[in-house]
């Protein structure tokens, strides 16, 4: 695992997704697990929630805006990602090309892409819940 001990159980990411897509918000998610005995943020959440594809009901969906330029986020710059970003980061991956190949070549963080890719995902599932 890369970023050492985890937080949650299996069982206990299970029941996260469950939350999530019973339409339980990040911040009430993570407020019943620290209240629980398992502190854990928001933004951890968030991320698992990605990784495992627990996603909010359609009707709870917030409308998501993508930065159109860079901007601060805690002491550093963030550069958003545009579609020729997400087109090459599609292609590498598709093409089976290693995490640090696709990191060098987009110029990016190894958790920027792993979270672009989840982001994807997402938006891909979300498009095929409409159609389908």
């Amino acid at each position: 695992m890369m970023g050492g001990k985890r937080i949650l159980s299996d069982q206990q990411l299970d029941e996260m997704a469950a939350l999530r897509e019973r339409g339980w918000s990040i911040d009430r998610i993570a407020e019943y697990f620290t209240a629980a005995g398992t502190p854990i943020s928001a933004s951890s959440i968030n991320w698992q929630c990605m990784r495992v594809g627990a996603d909010a009901p359609p009707r709870l969906r917030g409308k998501h805006t993508r930065p159109g330029a860079p901007y601060v986020r805690y002491g550093f710059t963030v550069r958003p990602w545009t579609d020729e970003d997400d087109a090459l980061l599609v292609e590498l991956e598709v093409a089976g090309k290693k995490m640090r190949e696709i990191c060098r070549r987009l110029g990016r963080a190894n958790s920027s892409v792993r979270g672009r890719l989840l982001t994807l995902a997402r938006r891909d599932a979300r498009r095929e819940e409409k159609a389908g």
